[in-house]
């Protein structure tokens, strides 16, 4: 393995000690060119690290720079639904292989930025353990934060540089790395798949994204301008309001009607939406590596890493494409798993991947085919906007994108019991209970009607239940990370089925006191307090309202709205 950070300095550079501290003053100072001679003078490099001095400095100095940008603009640390522990157990097993319960496993994730992703894992599993490590100190800092006030003792976040991972961390069930592998130097790079294969239990799952080619050379252009027009200057929300207004330019004044116009114009239509981290990490960076996915698989089969599929499954079905792009598909790779990813880029143009590893000797024992047997012992999640309608000769299940399949009575009545138990999962076992005719062969036909929705995208597969709670009850409880999160003023929290979930001032406001403690009247009570407050305002007609009865009243009576939106948001216990 290439290390690109062990120093004779005994604080090392990946810890952020003397080097850092150094690198920062003089690249200030004097610029980019000093800071690699201020690297160099500073710090001793250890031999036999495969790489020329020269290049090693160059390696740690790109690395520092990285972690300065993460610093200056962090990027929006949240929850990546499709990572979820859950969701990559659950796609192991759909093709035969172990995964660990959650509810005791081992978690690592590298890049975790300040834990976005890995503590809402933590606050729900406490028997589980949690690591994450990032190069950002900011960031570490601001989820060590986070971690203290949730109370949590299961999860620690730690400020290295990857490729200083060893032994002392031990073994994972699960390793996620997000937003890492494509924006980190080479020599880093070659490091991730090395300590994946090291830090995998017997049972390990990874999950690696990337940029993908050659659908990412349609964004190539973007990122070829910034890198000739915007000075890298240290200045990096500068620069990307430099980026911002050269996109506007560009897309304004190309007088090409071509591809290349197309894609300026629409790129700045998009660019205008996100944020500024995603514009300075995604098309600022000095590394930003896309690969093919086959040369992606090739790299980590050397490192003793196997491809299984996708997070998102479905994509990795040509069926999904229709029946004759799936039979020429087939045709053209000879039904090798990998050559049908390759040809699925080539004709979908797809940018990024979220591809799941194992290690090899694992992968040689998993199976390929997608059996409705293989999906039964697991937990299915619909998605909002899900509905069931009978057309007068069958039922039809129609998901919020369109995708549609019909059905015969007795599954209908089993996904039925799936729609309605939103957002919570349900296992095949409760859906069959819904059926009131043959439950042998109800059950039968209800798994193969869910084992249609999974080959086309139309539910979720989890390891682990989803359970959440209701917004009718009594005295109704949320989360304790959307408690924590409102009480701290965050404009989003993560629920129970790992997705980001905004919040309004009105969510701020209820549900840090939802405890579980408070009836309705006691809410309502909160909800007026906060509109006479001016935290949460009320309006009628466009119109503000201030009168204290008319606030009461309406706080009343807009709760049971409120409290059914955050229990269809998946914030609230069951």
């Amino acid at each position: 393995m290439v290390t690109t950070g062990r120093l004779r300095n005994p604080q090392n550079f990946g810890e952020f000690g003397q080097a850092r501290a150094i690198r920062k003053a003089m690249a200030l100072q004097y610029g980019r060119d000093v800071e690699t001679q201020a690297i160099r003078s500073s710090i001793g490099l250890e031999q036999g690290t495969g790489m020329s001095a020269e290049a090693t400095i160059e390696t740690v100095a790109s690395v520092a720079r990285t972690a300065g940008n993460y610093d200056q603009l962090p990027y929006e640390s949240r929850a990546f639904a499709q990572s979820q522990p859950s969701r990559l157990g659950a796609i192991a097993r759909v093709f035969g292989l172990d995964a660990a319960p959650l509810g005791t496993a081992r978690v690592l994730e590298l890049g975790c930025a300040s834990g976005g992703n890995l503590i809402p894992h933590a606050a729900l599993y406490p028997d589980a353990r949690f690591v994450g490590i990032d190069l950002s100190p900011a960031q570490i800092e601001a989820g060590c934060g986070r971690i203290a006030r949730l109370g949590l003792s299961n999860i620690e976040l730690r400020c290295r540089n990857l490729a200083e991972i060893g032994d002392e961390l031990g073994s994972f069930d699960y390793i996620i790395c997000h937003g890492v592998y494509s924006w980190v130097p080479a020599a880093v790079r070659d490091a991730i798949f090395p300590i994946i294969r090291a830090r995998l239990s017997s049972v390990g799952v990874a999950c690696v994204s990337y940029n993908v080619l050659p659908g990412w050379r349609m964004r190539q252009p973007l990122h070829d301008a910034f890198m000739l027009d915007v000075p890298d200057n240290g200045d990096l929300p500068g620069r990307v309001a430099r980026a911002r207004e050269l996109l506007d330019f560009l897309a304004a004044a190309t007088p090409d009607q071509g591809p290349y116009g197309d894609t300026l114009r629409s790129r700045a239509a998009l660019m205008a939406t996100q944020p500024d981290d995603y514009v300075a990490h995604e098309f600022l960076e000095e590394a930003n590596h896309p690969s093919t996915v086959r040369a992606f698989a090739t790299q980590a089969a050397r490192d003793g890493l196997g491809f299984l599929g996708e997070c998102e499954l479905v994509f990795s079905i040509p069926e999904y494409y229709g029946p004759e792009v799936a039979r020429q598909v087939r045709a053209r790779a000879k039904d090798d798993r990998l050559e049908t990813e390759q040809y699925l880029d080539l004709l979908t143009g797809r940018t990024f991947r979220q591809t799941i590893l194992v290690s090899s000797e694992r992968l040689a024992t998993a199976s390929r085919a997608i059996a409705p047997e293989s999906i039964a012992p697991l937990h299915f999640l619909a998605d909002a906007g899900m509905r069931l309608d009978w057309d007068g000769a069958e039922h039809i299940v129609t998901d919020a994108a369109g995708r549609a399949l019909s059905t015969g009575f007795a599954a209908a009545e089993g996904i039925a019991w799936l729609i309605a138990g939103f957002p919570s999962s349900s296992s095949l076992d409760e859906c069959a209970r819904a059926i009131t005719g043959d439950q042998e062969a109800g059950r039968a036909h209800l798994l193969d009607a869910l084992h249609r929705m999974v080959l086309a995208g139309m539910v979720t597969l989890s390891s682990e239940p989803v359970r959440a709670g209701r917004g009718d009850v009594a005295k109704p409880r949320a989360i304790a990370l959307a408690r924590a999160d409102a009480a701290d003023g965050a404009q989003a929290t993560t629920n129970l089925r790992h997705e980001p979930v905004a919040l309004n001032a009105a969510a701020c406001a209820l549900l840090p006191v939802m405890d579980g403690n408070r009836d309705r009247a006691a809410l309502a009570k909160r909800l007026e307090e906060a509109v006479l407050a001016g935290r949460v305002a009320f309006a009628l007609d466009g119109n503000p309202v201030t009168d204290p009865d008319a606030i009461r009243d309406i706080a009343a009576q807009g709760l049971p709205a409120l409290l059914a939106g955050l229990a269809n948001a998946g914030l609230l216990e069951r």
